[in-house]
């Protein structure tokens, strides 16, 4: 069974290894090998991510089966209280078990009482677009050549988070 909890620091090393696994099996075909890597160390160092769990201001959240970290996520605030997931990431032998969709329940519940949350995915990953579109999501922009996607193309999409 899966459960959906707050990411501790010491979950760090794991989910690292999430991020960096998802990014080269999603994105080798769309950036080039040495950009992948230049932006995998950016973004998923082990220090980073200990430090983003620790930030009351970025929710962190992973999904573990049989005590294992098979899947995490990050969602944050902007200045003008915009509400953006940044990452859902999955272990491929998870993938298809519903714990992307887990997440983002959770993330969604941790943002309840805004009005909408946002995320961009880089063009090509047809299968985040799929989910996304599943759960809701509606795609309303697209950046060219996008700093925070590596350089490539990446597609803004929103929800209307519903009032409970």
């Amino acid at each position: 069974m899966t459960q959906i909890r707050d990411m501790q620091q010491e979950d760090a090393e794991s989910v690292t290894e999430i991020y960096a696994m998802s990014w080269r099996q999603t994105y080798a075909s769309a950036l080039e090998s040495s950009v992948l890597e230049q932006e995998i160390a950016k973004r998923f160092s082990i220090e980073k991510q200990a430090a983003e769990a620790a930030d009351p201001d970025i929710i962190t959240l992973v999904a573990t089966s049989d005590n294992k970290i098979v899947g995490a996520s990050l969602s944050t605030m902007d200045a003008r209280n915009q509400a953006w997931i940044d990452r859902i990431h999955v272990l491929e032998e998870f993938r298809g078990k519903g714990i992307a969709g887990d997440l983002l329940r959770a993330t969604l519940v941790k943002h309840s009482g805004l009005q909408s949350i946002a995320l961009k995915v880089i063009e090509g990953n047809d299968r985040a677009i799929a989910f996304y579109e599943k759960h809701g999501f509606s795609k309303t922009d697209m950046i060219e050549n996008d700093e925070t996607g590596g350089g490539a193309n990446t597609l803004v999409m929103y929800w209307t988070i519903p009032s409970v």
